[in-house]
């Protein structure tokens, strides 16, 4: 330390004191050279607190700006803590329901197979909707001598790449042949 007396670096500590806050020590200094007395307070400073210190013309300006930002963080962190409990409470009760379907399918499973007659009522029957496949084979089936790639373009409104992928799987399944020059057929 240098003595603010006579600025010479030699000092022995007198006295040594934690302070009433318990943060820094206090301790009451001798110059070896001119004798002078003075105390120093050492602590141990963080980074915030050291531009803080430094900085007082920007003192309440920086604070402002560190509560800003611990109040985005503490406010995300809540945010996002309630939608994880949301999500779990989600999961779980999803889990539940499951499990839920699984026992009374196998309850209905088992009181179906005790019936020697099950009846399915119409609202029960399953509506299917047609298909790309399906209208593209209903077009095929109208035309006895073949149909075109470009003529099923035209009837069903699909381009060309989803057309031909219909076509190649039809053919791979033997629904559909090819009878030539990009001529299709139904298969009877």
């Amino acid at each position: 330390m240098e003595c603010p007396m006579c600025g010479d670096i030699d000092n022995q500590v007198i006295d040594s004191r934690l302070t009433k806050d318990g943060i820094s020590i206090r301790r009451r200094r001798e110059c070896l050279s001119c004798t002078g007395r003075f105390t120093t307070y050492e602590a141990t400073e963080e980074r915030l607190l050291s531009v803080l210190i430094r900085n007082k013309a920007g003192h309440g300006v920086t604070i402002a700006k560190f509560e800003t930002m611990l109040s985005f963080f503490s406010k995300t962190l809540k945010a996002l803590s309630r939608e994880t409990k949301q999500l779990i409470d989600k999961v779980g009760r999803f889990e539940k329901a499951q499990a839920a379907l699984k026992y009374k399918g196998a309850v209905s499973v088992r009181a179906a197979s005790r019936k020697t007659s099950a009846v399915k009522t119409p609202a029960a029957r399953k509506t299917t909707s047609p298909t790309a496949t399906d209208a593209v084979l209903k077009v095929i089936k109208r035309h006895k001598k073949g149909v075109g790639i470009q003529k099923l373009m035209d009837r069903t409104g699909f381009d060309d790449k989803k057309i031909r992928n219909i076509v190649y799987r039809a053919s791979k399944q033997g629904k559909i042949k090819r009878k030539g020059g990009g001529v299709y057929t139904i298969v009877k």
